[in-house]
């Protein structure tokens, strides 16, 4: 089969010995957990037939982005820089030119690790009883620990022989509304393949019906990745790994004079595969143009957005490409779209815009870091076989905190916890009055978007808004625009959105007559990448938007993540009240309480 690796008779034995053992002991239960680990992060993910599902990335837990789970041999390899793996594997964490990303070491990290997605539902290791991974993740593949993982959890089958680009599947259509869908995978790649001759996967279009997947067509990295052709351009533009927002953001302030020498170039085929420059021709290209890679940490010169816009262009042409060739090649009027790709909001709405079809799902984490969620509810829906863990209703899907805990945290910073009875209400009229809000409530978001979970919020109509979080507050590039949180059922009159954006990965235009009033979210060329908030799935944050808009008659705020540049998303009460304490974040509401800053 495509998307699977022959695991050892070994494992296959112990395996069965498990399940057998399970179902005389139990009443079918399960506990399902999901591990990921690639050079874009890690993380772990649960579903479970009594706690549902949770998920929680690495990067939160450490306090220190793009963090990477290691085994102790691959740890050590990569910093002795001897074998040919710790050679290459190094320079592909570094990039060629930057440090290695923090590393944490997967048998002393990974029971904290697992207690904090496990706290408050009493469950440990020997509660476990199935592991889901891939052998194209670091730590647990089979020439690492994922011969030793039944250690770690006693009671537990393991699974790690599942391809990567079929957990990018799974991570899509398995959390989607959808019961039937054409399904596409766009990244840098996945693993060598033996079955394709050691060639990784950058493309692949496949569709699902009845639980059963359908692969059409599939494209092989390097000439194929739309992931490697627009990193080339970020790093190009003096930004790493993981700061592709960045050029997608900067995309917008450029002309498209790159981007009209450089399209003859691309070659697109019918099939959804493409074929562009190399590397050195485009580097070669672009510096012909006029445009020098530019070093981290200068100044960004109008060339630049040239050349962003050129990345983003060119990007948008391959994956319409994609989209239309899967068209044809299903009839399903739904799409979900998978792979760390489908993070380019510019580019999904496009293609979805340029198709037949009628229904856009994207997954709230579809990169890598979210391959821990596909992992789990694999293992739930299929090899547990429970059809009803089907679908997110939310991608609130870390850990919970108490009000207590809360207390606790207060009182450490020398806060004292102020209850506030109408906390909506309250903050409202802070954002109203042109106060800058950290909003902390329920378990975090799992994707790289805060939602109404992990939130910084502001007023979204004076411009000079967008320009105090960004010098202030957040201390990023002036170019970075911000995100509106719009009412669900109002969204159509403020924005040229066709359904629903819950998890922010579509970029539509404000509405003209609306773009004077949103100033501080319509981005330069009169966009924003929109998140709809329905009273359903998060009522607090839609109690509070719909209060703003009673007070400004604006049913939209500004919506970004609570965090500073280069430090992830906060998780704990405690990571909320060190970032509003250090930050110009004029009040926090944390739970029931609202603590302000005296001026």
């Amino acid at each position: 089969m495509k998307d699977f690796i022959l695991a050892g008779p070994e494992r296959a034995i112990r395996n069965a010995w498990r399940s057998l053992r399970r179902w005389r002991n139990s009443s079918c239960g399960y506990n399902v957990l999901g591990i990921s680990s690639t050079g874009h992060g890690a993380s772990f993910a649960l579903a479970s037939s009594a706690h549902g599902v949770r998920a929680l990335n690495l990067d939160r837990f450490l306090r220190k982005k793009y963090a990477v789970l290691l085994s102790q041999a691959e740890h050590d390899e990569i910093r002795a820089g001897k074998t040919n793996f710790g050679k290459t594997t190094r320079y592909l964490l570094s990039e060629g030119v930057h440090d290695l990303p923090p590393i944490s070491v997967f048998e002393t990290a990974w029971r904290s690790f697992l207690d904090a997605l496990l706290r408050g539902t009493g469950l440990g290791p020997g509660d476990i009883d199935l592991v889901v991974a891939s052998e194209s993740h670091f730590a647990v593949n089979c020439f690492q620990l994922g011969r030793k993982l039944g250690r770690y959890f006693p009671n537990a089958e393991i699974v790690t022989n599942i391809e990567h680009h079929a957990i990018h599947r799974f991570q899509a259509f398995l959390s989607s509304p959808f019961d039937e869908a054409a399904v596409l995978t766009l990244d840098n790649c996945g693993e060598p393949l033996g079955r394709l001759g050691g060639s990784p996967l950058a493309i692949t279009l496949s569709s699902v019906q009845n639980a059963a997947f359908a692969i059409h067509r599939e494209h092989t990295f390097p000439e194929s990745s739309p992931g490697l052709l627009y990193h080339w351009f970020t790093n190009y533009l003096g930004f790493r790994s993981g700061e592709e927002g960045k050029t997608m953001g900067l995309s917008s302030y450029g002309r498209d004079s790159c981007y009209r020498a450089l399209s003859p170039h691309l070659e697109m085929h019918d099939n959804g595969a493409f074929r562009f420059l190399r590397h050195k021709e485009l580097q070669a290209t672009l510096s012909d143009l006029g445009a020098k890679p530019r070093r981290p940490g200068t100044s960004i010169e109008p060339i630049h957005g040239d050349v962003a816009r050129a990345g983003q262009m060119l990007l948008d042409n391959i994956v319409t490409n994609a989209v239309t060739a899967l068209a044809r090649l299903t009839p399903s009027r739904n799409l979900c779209l998978a792979g760390g790709v489908a993070l380019n909001s510019v580019s999904n709405e496009r293609a979805f815009r340029r198709s037949r079809f009628q229904n856009l799902y994207v997954m709230p984490n579809a990169g890598d870091c979210g391959q821990a969620l596909g992992c789990a509810l694999y293992g739930a829906h299929v090899l547990r076989r429970d059809r009803k863990s089907r679908g997110l209703l939310s991608d609130s899907l870390g850990p919970p905190y108490t009000d207590s805990e809360v207390v606790a945290a207060l009182r450490a910073a020398n806060l004292e916890p102020v209850v506030c009875p109408d906390i909506a209400a309250s903050v409202a009229g802070l954002l109203a009055a042109g106060f800058v809000v950290g909003w902390f409530q329920g378990g975090s978001e799992y994707g790289p978007r805060a939602l109404g979970r992990r939130s910084i919020l502001a007023d979204p109509r004076p411009q000079p808004m967008k320009d105090y979080l960004n010098c202030h507050v957040k201390h990023r590039e002036s170019f970075r625009p911000y995100a509106p949180a719009v009412l669900e059922d109002k969204s159509a009159e403020w924005f040229d959105l066709k359904g629903t954006s819950p998890y922010m990965l579509r970029v539509v235009d404000v509405r003209p007559e609306k773009r004077s009033t949103l100033a501080a979210v319509t981005h330069v060329d009169g966009t924003a990448r929109v998140q709809t908030v329905s009273r359903y799935e998060n009522p607090l944050f839609y109690d509070l938007i719909r209060k703003f808009e009673n007070r400004t008659g604006v049913p939209v705020v500004l919506n970004t993540s609570f965090n500073r540049a280069g430090e992830p998303i906060v998780e704990t009460p405690a990571d909320a009240i060190e970032c509003f304490m250090s930050t110009r974040i004029d009040a926090l509401a944390i739970h029931n309480f609202l603590i302000t800053k005296s001026t």
